[in-house]
């Protein structure tokens, strides 16, 4: 039986955990790529312990993002895809 520290090592996913940086290196089906079209392009998500944006850009190309804008810190859901990714709606 394992003790509660060595349960936690293994269950603990997030980042900067040794599970997390193990399960980080490995592709996770996050979502249905329909559910991303030019009515809702994009999608937050939780996944290993980090909020995410999942979007379309407008040449139908997926990408995976932190949530907040750099600059601003708005956030990225709200986002306008473009050629080559999204753009910060606060910034449009």
């Amino acid at each position: 039986m394992l003790t509660a520290a060595q349960n936690q090592r293994l269950t603990r996913v997030g980042p900067g955990t040794p599970m997390g940086e193990l399960m980080r290196r490995y592709w996770h089906p996050i979502a249905p790529s329909a559910e991303l079209n030019p009515d809702n392009p994009t999608k937050e998500v939780r996944i290993l312990g980090e909020d995410l944006v999942l979007y379309r850009d407008a040449k139908g190309t997926l990408g995976l993002i932190e949530p907040s804008c750099a600059h601003r810190k708005a956030n990225l859901s709200y986002g306008i895809p473009e050629e080559n990714g999204i753009r910060c709606a606060y910034h449009g």
